[in-house]
């Protein structure tokens, strides 16, 4: 089995340049990507910026014997950097902040000809180390040229891959993700089957059980890297995005952003990028207000293409149109044509059917309510690829939540749902009165 050690590290990426734009200060020495001249446009108000995000996976060279046991050891020098199986496209403008899943199996035909997305970084890094005539790559010298080399060949192939231009990329170690997750006090996940999976080569132990769990850095790590079950990759993307949002709540609380100077500096080991840290930090005050949303590259599976997946050209250019060009806001003044289905996932009795009285109330017809066992994923309102957007980003702004389209969808749920997740309880002070009124015990 082919071993990797980090999925998801690209993951703390769009969390941070989500919410505030975090991106670690790289070194000049490490400097191969130019960064852009971008300034805020206004007091307040976010410019808008492209960011393509890759987490770098680790080669182990010697394999561990156990959680207790001797550690799995990564191989040496740049030789210990595998794919990047986790790869985003992140789009940040005033009001919005887009996040695309790129899966990693996607077919790029680029200067190193046909090969899936996720080598694009070691072909380039390799190209690179060409370049400066370096052969040895367990040299200290082969990093910088490395991940250069790396760093603009993804970013060169995304900007194909999607047809627009990418201001800013970012490449991030392993280690990253498990301690932004940390110093953020941990994820809760709801699990409908346990997580058993033991790979001791690539010093990967995950066992979650069933049901809710509070997760660590590592575990989360675990959490994000599992691979199996429905949906596979895909459902391992989903996980991601919904870790993502949960992130992007708890970073907004005050607490958490008077602490984010002392965060980047304990970072800056583990990015590589051509942001700086004072446009980062010019960003912070006027990020908070963004409503994230979530997607997956839409792709197309044909046997004679192997593990190969096809982009859909026709699906990704309707999926970028109203991300690179937005309407301009939504217009609560006026009912969107679609009305949701309502999952009540947040243990509160009644909140499901609190929420449609009050959405009826305002004119914005009666959804339909499905009370579920109750779970920590975040509130949010999830679409199918053809479910109505102008609705989906109505009922978000109405809200204050993420608009997401998951590979795995609610049971039963129409074309666009309103999911509501523990967190509601919180978030709806108003709506858990209405519902001990609306649903007597």
């Amino acid at each position: 089995m082919f071993r990797r050690a980090l999925q998801m590290a690209g993951l703390t990426m769009a969390v941070l340049s989500a919410v505030s734009f975090w991106i670690v200060d790289a070194k000049p020495s490490k400097r191969g990507v130019a960064a852009p001249n971008l300034t805020v446009s206004a007091p307040g108000q976010v410019p808008t910026v492209n960011i393509a995000v890759a987490g770098r996976d680790i080669e182990y060279c010697t394999p561990g014997y156990g959680p207790i046991g001797l550690k799995a050891k990564p191989c040496e020098g740049v030789d210990r950097y595998g794919r990047t199986d986790t790869m985003m496209f992140v789009r940040i403008q005033p009001g919005r902040i887009d996040v695309i899943s790129l899966p990693r199996d996607t077919l790029v035909n680029d200067r190193f000809g046909a090969h899936k997305l996720n080598s694009t970084f070691i072909l380039g890094g390799k190209a690179g180390l060409n370049d400066a005539g370096i052969t040895d790559t367990k040299s200290p010298l082969a990093e910088a040229p490395f991940a250069q080399g790396g760093t603009q060949a993804f970013k060169e192939t995304v900007e194909t891959l999607l047809g627009v231009n990418v201001d800013y990329v970012a490449l991030f170690n392993v280690e990253l993700v498990a301690k932004v997750i940390d110093a953020l006090g941990g994820v809760d996940v709801n699990l409908p089957e346990a997580m058993k999976y033991t790979d001791r080569a690539a010093n990967l132990y995950i066992d979650i059980p069933a049901g809710d769990s509070h997760l660590n850095g590592q575990q989360a790590v675990g959490y994000l890297r599992f691979r199996h079950g429905v949906g596979s990759d895909y459902a391992r993307m989903d996980r991601g995005k919904a870790v993502i949002g949960q992130l992007l709540e708890k970073v907004k609380s005050p607490a958490v952003i008077s602490a984010i100077p002392t965060l980047l500096t304990g970072l800056q080991n583990d990015v590589y990028t051509n942001a700086s840290t004072d446009f980062a930090l010019q960003m912070i005050s006027s990020a908070r207000g963004l409503t994230p949303h979530f997607y997956t590259l839409p792709t197309i599976e044909d046997a004679r293409y192997g593990s190969y997946l096809l982009m859909d050209a026709v699906k990704t250019k309707a999926l970028l149109a109203p991300i690179l060009e937005p309407t301009g806001g939504v217009n609560l003044q006026k009912a969107p044509e679609f009305v949701p289905s309502i999952v009540d996932q947040s243990g509160v009795l009644g909140l499901g059917a609190a929420l449609a009285v009050y959405l009826e109330r305002n004119g914005w017809g009666k959804p339909e309510v499905t009370v579920q066992e109750a779970a920590d994923t975040p509130t949010q309102v999830v679409r199918r690829e053809w479910g109505d957007l102008a609705s989906a980003e109505f009922y978000s702004t109405v809200l204050g939540v993420s608009v997401s389209t998951p590979y795995r969808y609610p049971t039963d749920a129409k074309n666009v749902a309103i999911v509501l997740g523990r967190d509601a309880a919180l978030k709806y002070g108003g709506l858990v009165r209405e519902a001990s009124r609306v649903v007597k015990p």
